[in-house]
């Protein structure tokens, strides 16, 4: 969410969230095309990692955008940010576990396979979390704003 909602506008929010994702397919497109003139299998393994996920990045990328967007707007129109911070928060928590599986995939390492027994339960935790925490964030500017027009009432 958005801190003091960075005193940015909303247009300008979905402008510099396009042009991230934006930045973001351009360069998915080029690792792609350059794939068959680079002769390594890591960089291989890589891409294909990349383009298993990409839409996941993608949406991730939208749902923050949105959750932000939500967040810069007056309560109670602020209200659906901290859900969706949540929802793209289990996104991130998803692609993590999936960066922890690819490493341990390509180093044939067993120690990220110890992770594994935790994904299950870090989905719903993280969602938990973020939300409380967006909904503690939310409610207490709201209480500040109060608190601050009430100050400058009696001044």
């Amino acid at each position: 969410m958005a801190k003091e909602h960075d005193h940015k506008s909303i247009i300008g929010i979905i402008v510099s969230r396009f042009l991230g994702v934006i930045c973001f397919v351009i360069l998915w497109f080029l690792l792609n095309y350059l794939m068959p003139y680079v002769d390594n299998d890591l960089y291989r393994n890589a891409v294909f990692f990349l383009d298993e996920n990409a839409w996941l990045i993608i949406w991730m990328a939208v749902i923050y955008a949105a959750g932000e967007v939500f967040g810069a707007l007056m309560f109670p129109l602020s209200l659906p940010a901290p859900i969706l911070d949540a929802v793209a928060s289990v996104f991130l928590t998803v692609f993590l576990f999936r960066i922890l599986a690819f490493a341990g995939k390509v180093t044939n390492e067993a120690a990220f396979k110890m992770f594994d027994a935790w994904e299950a339960y870090a989905y719903p935790l993280v969602f938990i979390v973020v939300l409380i925490g967006g909904y503690i964030l939310l409610f207490s500017r709201l209480v500040s704003k109060k608190k601050k027009k009430h100050k400058e009432r009696d001044d």
